[in-house]
């Protein structure tokens, strides 16, 4: 018998994937970046025009390729933060990277700090609201939608399309289970005065949650919270350059995370605060405690600070503040970087730097403070203690010298551990080092 043969035949199927984009149509004759043009995947995307900056929004899923046009000579580019390592080529006038996962970023050409290009790849939408369901505030892409102030009730859904500007602000007060979301941008350009509304304001509110929306041009403190509980800021985008224009107060309240955020204001990039009642008239002198700000990316320009605690301090205490793996690209001002101005009576106390890179930081780098500020009405000073720095890196042209201050033997600073805390790449191991000068200051220890 002769032995039987078995021919198995596989078919092998291979599946191409091709990595998704989706860019927005704009309100018919917007005005647009007349110096950029961008390119997603080979679909265009359209730019903004801001006053500091030119942007431009869209989604992304898996492997992107990102065309940038300069309408001008390219000399050098930067793309920010460096820490995602996204290396340009430039050919025939075009800026030409890949992105494979969704990210914030600032590309600046010829190191032009008054026009850089803010590319705000996100991921997909996964839970984009009816348009007719019950609570929904809907803005559709596209269009130009004049609403002013917009006051919300418990349990409202505000989705800002793709594509859609919305001029106006949305008012939260004593109010729960609040989505504010979408990709499209919340403007306050030529419709509010300086110092007249909040862009996103929450007053007394629990279970808050504000993603993805772009905010243009603020003229007061963007998104501040007072008095609240458990509020989420994550992936939000600030341009702005205006006077008083702080991104995110955190403001007697407690339970608070921003994440993934881009804020590129002209004073504080982050601040908390207690018992601030410049626009409210309750009580809010409660501790603020238990607030996260991760994985975001900061640009403090011409004021203020890059991550502020201070200068109002009126409660007991401001502690367990963590901030983890973010990027400084640029602290323009004269004022700080890591920043405690105590001006009040609170003890300010454990707080965490950790995992952060520092690219550019030109007035003080820690500048910590217990003093008598033009904010401060509490007669009794506080202290400044428990804090660590853990993996800092600074880079930049210049080594910004450091201040710790304490206000009297009672009312110091104490305990502040710099670990592994780096400028140009060496390990700071002394005050001397860190160019730091201190008073009434104790247990400083650096590792």
């Amino acid at each position: 018998m002769k032995p039987i043969t078995v021919l198995i035949f596989l078919k092998v199927v291979v599946v191409a994937t091709f990595a998704q984009s989706t860019v927005y149509e704009p309100p018919v004759d917007y005005p647009y970046a007349n110096d950029f043009k961008v390119k997603v995947n080979d679909k265009e995307s359209f730019v903004y025009d801001n006053r500091v900056a030119a942007y431009t929004s869209f989604t992304i899923d898996g492997k992107t390729t990102i065309e940038v046009q300069f309408f001008g000579n390219i000399y050098e580019v930067d793309i920010r933060p460096k820490n995602l390592h996204i290396i340009p080529r430039v050919k025939e006038g075009k800026i030409i990277f890949t992105l494979t996962d969704p990210c914030n970023i600032s590309v600046e050409v010829n190191k032009n700090l008054k026009r850089p290009l803010f590319v705000f790849a996100n991921p997909p939408e996964t839970d984009k609201p009816m348009k007719d369901a019950p609570n929904v505030h809907f803005f559709e892409g596209g269009k130009i939608h004049q609403t002013g102030r917009i006051t919300l009730k418990d349990n409202d859904i505000v989705y800002i399309e793709g594509g859609a500007v919305v001029k106006g602000s949305l008012f939260l007060d004593s109010i729960k289970n609040i989505h504010i979301m979408g990709y499209g941008i919340l403007d306050g350009d030529c419709i509010y005065e300086k110092g007249q509304e909040r862009m996103i304001e929450i007053n007394r509110c629990e279970h808050i949650r504000v993603e993805g929306i772009i905010i243009n041009e603020s003229k007061h403190w963007t998104a501040p919270c007072n008095k609240s509980k458990n509020i989420t800021y994550r992936n939000i985008k600030i341009v702005s350059g205006n006077d008083w224009d702080d991104g995110i107060d955190i403001v007697s309240s407690q339970h608070i995370l921003v994440d993934g955020c881009f804020i590129r204001t002209k004073d504080d990039c982050i601040a908390l605060k207690a018992g601030v009642n410049y626009y409210t008239d309750f009580f809010n002198q409660l501790p603020t405690k238990d607030v996260q700000v991760v994985n975001s990316v900061l640009w403090n320009a011409e004021w203020g600070n890059g991550l502020e605690i201070g200068f109002e301090t009126r409660a007991d205490s401001i502690k367990d503040i963590v901030f983890r793996n973010n990027d400084l690209i640029h602290v323009e001002g004269p004022e700080g970087t890591f920043t405690i101005h105590n001006g009040d009576r609170a003890i300010v106390e454990n707080v965490l730097y950790e995992n952060i890179r520092v690219e550019d930081s030109r007035g003080i780098l820690v500048d910590f403070k217990i003093l008598d500020s033009q904010y401060s009405k509490d007669k009794e000073k506080g202290q400044i203690k428990n804090i660590v720095f853990r993996n800092i890196a600074v880079e930049g042209d210049v080594f910004p010298p450091s201040l710790l201050l304490g206000y009297d033997d009672t009312h110091g600073i104490e305990n502040v551990v710099f670990d592994a805390f780096r400028v140009y790449g060496k390990k700071i191991s002394s005050a001397e080092d860190l160019k730091a000068t201190l008073q009434f200051a104790k247990s400083i220890t650096f590792k």
